[in-house]
Formats: structure tokens, C-alpha cells, sequence
């Protein structure tokens, strides 16, 4: 019995070296658009700007639903939330946010909904964005976002995933 008990443990702790493994190869294998300022941030739940923090790399998040893209948000419309500071393309946008943050906040914390299908993060890219029943989608390319509208049995997947990717982010 502490046998089994042991090799389960063992096997447990193996598959999540295993996962962390293929995490790290995965982001050094993802290309990364050095222009738009890109990084994967695999510790980070909320997608942002590596050198700013910015959550969604400084894109406003409520431009997504009421204009349908992506809009860079001006640096003196800010908030914090969720510990990320959010900016925002005009003051009644970021009102909006700040009366009520949660319909405006990224699925996934704007990691690829099909990465987080497939057991891990990647980050997504603020410009491939999907906005599905009312929520906010980011992919990492042009190919994932297509594949996703296609097939919307991926969405339960990742909403199954979710809790377990988000609990093996790296620190």
C-alpha cells in the first residue's frame, strides 16, 4: 500500500516536471513579436507588458466590446485591478471599467484559449481577439482564433483546464 502510494506520488510529481518541461520548451519555441513589445508571461495570470506592466500590453479593454478592436489606451487614463494597471482610450471607458471590472477582464487572463485547451498558457496577442458571448478572447495568432470560432467545444475544454494551468503557472 505505501508502495503504490509512493510510485502515485512519484508519477504525480514526474508528470508535473513534465508539464513545467514542455511549458519552457513551448515559450522558447513561440515566436515573439519583438515590435509590438510581446513576452510570454507564464507566471503572470493576466497577460502585460513586460516593461510597463500594463495589463493587455496597454489596450483598452472595454474598446474591445464597444468598437470592436484593439485600442491603445493613453497612460493617464489608468486603473489598477487584479494587481495590473489598465489603461484606457477615454474617461468614459475607464468608468465603465472601474463600476464594474469583471465583464471586461479577458477569458483566460488573455492567454490562448486552445494552449489552455491543450493543458498549458500561452500568451495571447492583443490584436487576435475574438468577443464571444460576451467575453473577451486573445490568441496567439490568426490560425488559433479560426480554429477556436470553428470548433466551440475547445471553450469547455479550456474552462475545464483552466483551474490546473493557472495552478501550475510558474511562480
Amino acid at each position: 500500500m505505501a508502495g503504490d502510494r509512493r510510485c502515485h506520488d512519484r508519477n504525480r510529481i514526474t508528470a508535473r516536471a513534465s508539464r513545467r518541461a514542455v511549458l519552457f520548451g513551448l515559450a522558447l519555441a513561440l515566436p515573439v513579436s519583438a515590435a509590438q513589445g510581446q513576452a510570454i508571461g507564464l507566471s503572470d495570470e493576466i497577460i502585460a507588458d513586460p516593461n510597463s506592466g500594463a495589463a493587455l500590453f496597454g489596450f483598452d479593454p472595454v474598446a474591445y466590446f464597444l468598437e470592436q478592436r484593439a485600442v491603445p489606451g493613453r497612460p493617464q487614463l489608468q486603473t489598477v485591478h487584479a494587481g495590473r494597471v489598465w489603461h484606457f482610450a477615454s474617461p468614459a471607458n475607464q468608468a465603465a471599467f472601474e463600476a464594474d471590472p469583471q465583464p471586461y477582464m479577458p477569458a483566460f487572463g488573455g492567454h490562448d484559449p486552445l494552449g489552455i485547451a491543450a493543458g498549458f498558457a500561452v500568451a495571447g496577442n492583443p490584436h487576435t481577439f475574438a468577443v464571444a458571448d460576451n467575453r473577451l478572447f486573445l490568441f496567439r495568432d490568426d490560425s488559433s482564433r479560426a480554429i477556436f470560432l470553428r470548433e466551440p467545444a475547445r471553450l469547455d475544454l479550456a474552462e475545464r483546464n483552466w483551474p490546473l494551468v493557472r495552478r501550475d503557472m510558474v511562480p
